[in-house]
């Protein structure tokens, strides 16, 4: 009997997730962004850097999630 081509498995029919993380932070009034990026732990060095320094304040790591499938 020849497999159904209409059936998938759990695997194949699973979506994927990305996850991306970016900066934002203030100088002055104005807000600035950093390019979406799945290195977090560069987006987190950066806040590090950002926080004990005097160039910006209110800095937030923001996350987003794909879901493709």
């Amino acid at each position: 009997m020849a497999p159904d081509p209409s059936h998938t498995t759990a695997s194949e029919s699973a979506s994927t997730q990305t996850t991306q993380w970016r900066l934002r932070y203030q100088v002055g009034d104005l807000v600035h962004y950093t390019e979406w990026t799945a290195e977090f732990a560069a987006v987190e060095n950066l806040a590090v850097q950002y926080r004990e320094g005097d160039y910006g304040h209110d800095v937030v790591i923001e996350r987003r999630t794909e879901v493709e499938g």
